[in-house]
């Protein structure tokens, strides 16, 4: 019924205005009816208020009436000064010149002689016009002359038609032919009154019927012929539930052909442009204004239509969770419809601002959880035992390549790290998941990759993607500040200095360092960082940006690693000094003559310096990778180069203050731990000894390879120092030893119990001889079960001591006789044989001052009989004497 009463108004205004001949239904100006009965040359425009439809039909001059443009004065062929024909004029303009020319005319009632004089003969001399107005007299009088002649002349037929008038009249007048009865036609206008009443009864309805069947049948013939354009706004959304966007532009953008297409037939009929020559061409062109309104409310629904679904598609393009080939074909899709916005800064825009809040929620939601984990752990304590104990189970796992377990634990300090590990993890991941789309997608919009069709390119397409090209630095200043926040983010986590400032400068404390965590933990996880942040970054450094506009992540990088190189070396220094602690005097498996705090001390620092050097590598690529031909910089080099060396002295400082100091173990364990100070003692000498000879050199040869530098000067300042540190210790050992035999000697010697100028000739070697050899022979035994690499050196130098000290006590006796000389010789030669292979030069000479000594102090008085039978005698008893105690002194014994 709607669309009904709209082809009706339609049609009824169409008719009104073909009926009085008008273009519009608010005409300005009154157009008048033809009026046969005027004179030819008044039936031009009269005027504004007497306007005439002959002088002006829609625009154009009638050329059925000719115009009287005579020179009354008869100067001039013609008072117009050119073509009245308004063609290509407008219907206002050929007026306003009509109305101005009329009164030219001396036709027409709006002559005026001043503006005609002003117009006209402006420039005609004072004497032509008094020529023409003389021809205008002669004119006006031959005129009247004429007329007089005709009135003369037909005089008589004057005379009959008056009187012919008058009878007529009054003949009317008798038949009742007044104004009463209407002069005599009442009873015709009767009757043709009914006779029009009749015909309204009997064919106004059939009339009214074949109105209405021919609005039906128009308007049923517009429906058959636009049924595609009149069901776009269904179809349109019956696919847009189907999301079949290209079914929807090509609907689209054909219901706009047809709706243009019928547009243009309406403006043709408006403007004048077209002149219809046929009556189907009138037909089609009242069709479509008649129906304009109803093509513009379908047209407006389709528009509402897409309008909704350009803002839903404008709408998924802020939705960061779909996929990035969803989001091409969106934009593809807005492309297609013309946008006034353009959808590819739409959706950079959006997903910048996305990319930014998301990791910032991200690194703040990370925060928390750290803080939250700080909160729910127990207090800090300073006892190092806590840290030493770590340190101890990290090496453990290292040593046999068990990283799960190191990680796997509960410790306070390995949830701390691995929530730290987290918090790099989240924001690399999140800048790999949406820079590297946004990346792609900026650089296909700034190649103009987007414009895939030749149809797509109009003028507006073409102004807009100038605009886009514009906004290339705004694109790659978008993906700058994502990176920017990226490092800034880690940056203020890592409590690094700013980005434009020197990484080498001294740093703030770091906060998210976990307080008593070991070096080694703290190694493995910073590597593990490290490798995870060099990742994130090698990725985004293949998707090919800008060099200024990854800078930060590169400066990000030299300030991580500076700073992770810092927190490994002090930890590094810490935990070398706390080391001793690990003693457990256990044994080596390998090696018993060492302990097993040996093989964790190179594990440690193997370890420690490893990290530090694939932290500080510019070429570190992974956990894996040793990456031997990449150097470092000086910087570097002397910050671990530093470290290292501290951490050797810091260790061989424990190794001093293990003996002289009570042992508590960290941990109880099956094995028997020593807890005599001789056995520390000797455990650490041999320790030091194998540190010297195999330890430091291939630590400091690793050193040298990997940093590709030279430690000679340092390791003989090491060597220095492991030697005076074993000097002090094999003093100490030597000093509580040679004390023992120092007494057993001088006492045996000087006790008084033997008289040495009285005594009678040698039967057996004194007990005390027996008793000093049978300490070494306990010291032997006590050296070869803790470090039998140190027998011959505890036993030389046990018997050059004890050598002086039988030197300083036979130096104390007065005089010796016969016996007493023969006895001394017997002694100092049994120990001198029985300690054979333990005579150094040293005690070779001191042994060879006492030979000298009691044969100096020999009083020849007291010689009876041949000297050298009684040697003899006295090697005889030697041989027997070494025979007897050749079982108890067989350790003594050099091996074959």
């Amino acid at each position: 019924m709607y669309r009904q009463s709209i082809y009706e108004q339609f049609s009824g205004e169409a008719a009104i205005l073909k009926h009085y001949g008008l273009d519009t239904l608010e005409p300005e100006y009154w157009v008048g009816e033809n009026d046969g009965r005027k004179s030819v040359r008044y039936s031009y425009v009269e005027g504004p208020n007497n306007q005439t439809s002959n002088g002006v039909s829609g625009g154009v001059l009638d050329d059925r009436w000719s115009l009287d443009d005579n020179d009354p004065l008869g100067l001039k062929k013609s008072v117009l000064w050119q073509d009245i024909s308004p063609s290509k004029r407008s219907t206002q303009d050929v007026l306003e010149e009509m109305q101005e020319k009329s009164q030219l005319l001396v036709g027409t009632k709006s002559f005026n002689p001043k503006y005609f004089l002003r117009k006209v003969h402006k420039d005609t001399s004072y004497n032509d016009l008094l020529k023409g107005a003389d021809l205008l007299r002669y004119t006006l009088d031959q005129k009247s002359e004429a007329l007089r002649n005709l009135v003369q002349d037909n005089f008589d037929r004057f005379v009959s038609a008056k009187n012919t008038i008058d009878t007529v009249y009054g003949e009317m007048k008798t038949q009742c032919l007044n104004v009463d009865n209407d002069y005599g036609i009442r009873g015709l206008d009767n009757a043709l009154s009914e006779a029009i009443n009749r015909a309204e009864q009997v064919f106004g309805p059939v009339l009214v019927n074949r109105n209405k069947a021919e609005k039906i049948r128009s308007t049923l013939s517009v429906l058959e012929k636009y049924k595609y354009f009149f069901n776009l706004p269904s179809s349109l959304m019956e696919s847009i539930k189907q999301q079949k966007y290209d079914v929807i532009i090509r609907d689209y953008k054909k219901g706009k052909v047809v709706l243009e297409s019928t547009m243009s037939l309406d403006a043709s009929e408006n403007n004048g442009s077209s002149n219809p020559t046929t009556e189907r061409e009138v037909d089609d062109t009242a069709l479509s204004a008649q129906y304009r309104k109803v093509f513009d409310k379908v047209w407006a629904e389709v528009e509402k239509i897409m309008e909704e679904m350009r803002e839903q598609l404008f709408k998924q393009l802020t939705e960061s969770w779909r996929s990035m080939e969803e989001q091409e074909r969106t934009i593809n899709v807005l492309l297609e419809l013309d946008t006034p916005e353009d959808p590819i800064w739409h959706y950079l825009d959006s997903q910048y601002k996305f990319i930014i809040d998301l990791l910032k929620e991200s690194y703040q939601e990370q925060l928390n959880k750290i803080q939250a984990l700080k909160k729910s752990l127990p207090p800090f304590s300073n006892d190092t035992k806590e840290v030493a104990i770590r340190l101890k189970n990290a090496i453990k796992a290292i040593n046999i390549r068990d990283y799960d377990s190191l990680i796997a634990g509960k410790d306070m300090d390995v949830q701390i790290w691995k929530a730290t590990l987290d918090v790099v993890k989240s924001l690399s991941d999140l800048l790999l998941r949406c820079l590297p789309d946004f990346w792609k997608l900026s650089k296909s919009f700034m190649e103009g990759k987007f414009q895939k069709s030749p149809a797509i390119l109009s003028a507006n397409r073409r102004r807009r993607q100038a605009m886009d090209l514009r906004k290339v630095e705004q694109c790659q200043n978008m993906a700058k500040g994502v990176i920017d926040l990226y490092a800034s983010l880690l940056s203020e986590f890592f409590s690094l200095p700013p980005l434009s400032g020197d990484y080498t400068s001294d740093s703030p404390t770091s906060s998210f360092i976990p307080v008593q965590s070991d070096s080694v933990t703290t190694c493995y996880f910073l590597t593990k960082i490290l490798n995870g942040m060099s990742e994130c970054v090698n990725d985004i450094h293949s998707i090919n940006m800008a060099s200024d506009v990854s800078n930060a992540l590169q400066i990000l990088m030299e300030h991580t690693r500076w700073k992770f190189v810092e927190i490994i070396c002090v930890a590094w220094n810490f935990d070398a000094k706390i080391f001793f602690t690990l003693e457990d005097w256990s044994l080596d498996q390998d090696n018993r003559e060492i302990t097993n705090f040996l093989r964790n001390f190179h594990i440690f620092h193997k370890y420690n310096s490893r990290s530090a050097y694939k932290i500080a590598s510019l070429g570190y690529v992974s956990d894996d990778d040793d990456n031997k031909s990449s150097r470092i910089s000086d910087a570097f080099l002397q910050k671990i180069k530093g470290a290292f060396l501290d951490s050797l002295y810091a260790y061989l400082d424990g190794l001093v203050h293990l003996v002289f100091s009570d042992y508590t173990p960290l941990e109880s364990t099956e094995n028997k731990e020593p807890t005599d100070m001789i056995q520390k003692i000797l455990l650490t000498i041999s320790n030091l000894s194998n540190l010297k000879q195999f330890m430091i050199p291939r630590i400091v040869s690793q050193f040298e390879t990997a940093y590709k530098c030279s430690l000679s000067d340092d390791t003989q300042t090491l060597n220095d120092v492991i030697n005076q540190l074993d000097g002090i210790l094999f003093d100490d050992y030597l000093k509580r030893k040679t004390q023992i035999i120092r007494d057993i000697v001088v006492n045996g010697i000087l006790s008084g119990d033997v008289d040495w100028y009285n005594i009678s000739k040698p039967t057996e070697v004194h007990s005390f001889v027996y008793e000093a050899l049978l300490s070494l022979v306990i010291v032997h035994a006590q050296v070869s079960d803790i470090a039998k690499p140190l027998v011959n050196r505890t036993l030389t130098a046990l018997l050059e001591n004890m050598a002086r000290d039988c030197l300083e006590a036979f130096q104390k006796v007065e005089k010796f006789g016969m016996g007493g000389m023969l006895q001394a010789t017997l002694e100092i030669e049994f120990m001198h044989q029985t300690l054979s292979q333990y005579v150094s030069k040293e005690a070779q000479g001191t042994l060879q001052l006492i030979y000298t000594t009691i044969e100096q102090l020999y009083d020849t008085k007291q010689a009876s009989g041949s000297l050298d039978s009684e040697l003899s005698s006295v090697k005889q008893l030697l041989v027997e004497s070494r025979k007897n105690t050749n079982l108890q002194f067989l350790c003594f014994k050099k091996p074959k």
